[in-house]
């Protein structure tokens, strides 16, 4: 079936701003959205996009997919056609476009320094961990770094929920000696940490929980 993909363009010093410019794709009804942005972009190579794996572990195809953040690769045709056979591709929202679909990531990457992204191992820890730990810890371990979560944000302000996720899951990781402290390197208030935790399901294309416990720790 034809379907029209409605792309927002973008080229610094060339385009005063940006506009939106229509590709018509064959594609079927299994066919994901990044199937049809790959025959966008055979029709004009200037196109522009990140894309990788096509497997949904990457993240590097985020992009707004009628007005939702989402993942190009993991988004179904048949899922995403509105009416009038029309789908609407945009930038991902609260990040800086760089060109047509690609956003500026190095602010998101940025954050994540100020959780310590890594595990501060306790000197008395013997390495072991008990599996229904190990099982908290899984669903905040497979982030993958999208920036999705922070796109679906009304307004994510100083919060940074890629960073929040970071820290959470090694709040909770036994073998770590920062342990607690990690809830003030991130400056979230525990009100917004419940809420966050709450939300976060519905907006990751991963479906990350996270367990609440942790705002008590």
């Amino acid at each position: 079936m034809n379907v029209v993909l409605n792309i927002c363009r973008f080229y610094p010093g060339v385009d005063a701003k940006p506009y939106f410019q229509e590709f018509t794709v064959l594609v079927e009804e299994h066919n994901t959205v990044l199937d049809a942005l790959l025959q966008a972009w055979q029709q004009d190579p200037g196109l522009s996009f990140r894309r990788s794996c096509r497997s949904a572990i990457c993240g590097s195809c985020a992009l707004c997919i009628n007005g939702r953040p989402g993942l190009a690769c993991q988004t179904l045709i048949r899922n995403a056609i509105t009416e009038g056979g029309r789908i609407t591709l945009e930038p991902l929202p609260h990040f800086r476009q760089l060109k047509d679909l690609v956003v500026d990531l190095d602010p998101f990457f940025e954050s994540l320094k100020a959780v310590v992204p890594w595990v501060v191992i306790r000197d008395n820890h013997d390495g072991r961990m008990a599996p229904e730990v190990a099982r908290k810890l899984e669903s905040p371990a497979t982030c993958i770094l999208c920036g999705v979560c922070h796109a679906a944000m009304d307004d994510p302000g100083e919060v940074k929920p890629a960073a929040v996720v970071k820290g959470l899951r090694l709040a909770l990781d036994p073998r770590d000696a920062l342990g607690a402290a990690r809830l003030q390197l991130m400056k979230v208030p525990r009100d917004i940490l419940r809420l966050f935790i709450k939300n976060l399901p519905e907006k990751c294309p991963k479906g990350i929980t996270v367990p609440e416990d942790v705002c008590h720790l």
